[in-house]
């Protein structure tokens, strides 16, 4: 009799634990579908960015000079930078012939701000800024990259109506968009870098406004420029900049130049970066939720998914920017429509960048 009770109390022991457990995978499987919902929903948020056809890229006579136009600003300031610099003939590799470095521990994304404003994104736009993000898992902590290409650097023209012509960096995106300019970046240096993310003005200002403004120090130059010509009200030290005073700190240059100007747009997307380390759980969201749709990208799931598994770790990174060309590295050329050209040494600059981006044993 006794027996009989013990097993009667042992099945009954047995099958709380199966309901316990049934309980418990009901409830993981709750908890992934949601997540899984949430995921979806954010992919779907994202906005690709429009391609354009050979045909479209082709610029008619009043289009070439509208864009002659629009960098004649920028051809008179390379005038005076490029006084001095020895003529370089610049090389690089032949097309077929580019082996980019490839590490598993790195993803690389390149940042495109275009200098179109409205709410939509202009395919006539030129890549304003040019930048790479790269994050390096390899070691204890993340190591955030932030590399600057100078935009009135020269490269080749890789396809499209200019093939095989040279001019400056940031007229590639006004050839053939974003994947043009990646296309640019990749051959050159060398780098493995599939994906790209591009605002233009009014997306910068609503992204910065979204994260509740950057801190960011200002010289007494800066202070003074932005006091008497823009009538901000910031002093000498640390400011916190909206959306728009962060635009004018990112593409000020007129005070110094065109390499001081990149600087600062690596300090305004450092700082947002901080500001992201500090939000909670609900306020990311929300965030997410106001800033998918102000970015044209080429991502896919499987880059977002491994952006995704960073954030627990991005707290504990540190960062480390950087230009290229680097000082002593580039001289000057002559490009399309007679154009000033910074003409890099992109053997030495490869080098460079990639050691910076996976370290002293990537050759």
């Amino acid at each position: 009799m006794m027996e009989k009770n013990k097993r009667t109390l042992g099945g009954k022991i047995l099958r709380a634990i199966l309901m316990i457990l049934l309980v418990l995978a009901l409830l993981v499987v709750a908890v992934l579908g949601a997540a899984y919902a949430y995921y979806r929903s954010k992919i779907g948020m994202l906005q690709p960015d429009e391609t354009r056809s050979s045909e479209e890229l082709i610029l008619d006579s009043s289009q070439e000079q509208e864009l002659n136009d629009q960098g004649q600003d920028l051809n008179n300031a390379m005038h005076d930078l490029l006084a001095g610099l020895e003529t370089l003939d610049p090389v690089i590799p032949d097309k077929e012939a580019v082996e980019v470095v490839e590490d598993d521990h790195v993803i690389t994304i390149l940042l495109i701000g275009t200098d179109d404003g409205g709410s939509g994104f202009s395919t006539n736009a030129r890549g304003d800024a040019c930048l790479l993000f790269s994050v390096n898992t390899a070691g204890d902590h993340p190591v955030i990259s932030l590399v600057s290409f100078e935009r009135g650097m020269g490269v080749p023209i890789l396809e499209g109506q200019y093939e095989g012509q040279w001019d400056w960096l940031t007229h590639t995106f006004r050839y053939g968009g974003a994947e043009l300019m990646l296309k640019e970046i990749r051959h050159c240096f060398s780098v493995d870098v599939d994906y790209y993310v591009r605002v233009n003005f009014n997306s910068f200002i609503a992204g910065i406004d979204a994260i509740g403004g950057v801190d960011v120090y200002l010289d007494s130059a800066e202070a003074n420029y932005f006091i008497n010509s823009a009538k901000y009200d910031v002093t000498v030290g640390m400011n916190h900049l909206n959306g728009r005073q962060a635009l004018s700190y990112a593409r000020l240059r007129v005070i110094d130049s065109d390499w001081q100007r990149i600087q600062r747009q690596r300090e305004v997307i450092e700082s947002a970066i901080n500001q992201l380390r500090q939000m909670d759980l609900a306020d990311a969201d929300a965030l997410i939720n106001d800033l998918l749709g102000l970015v044209r990208t080429n991502m896919d799931e499987k880059i977002i998914t491994e952006l995704l598994l960073l954030l627990p770790s991005l707290p504990q990174a540190t960062f480390q920017q950087m230009t290229i060309p680097q000082e002593g590295t580039y001289g000057g050329m002559t490009g399309m429509g007679g154009r000033g050209l910074f003409a890099a040494d992109f053997e030495v600059n490869t080098k460079i960048l990639h050691e910076f981006l996976y370290g002293p044993e990537s050759e």
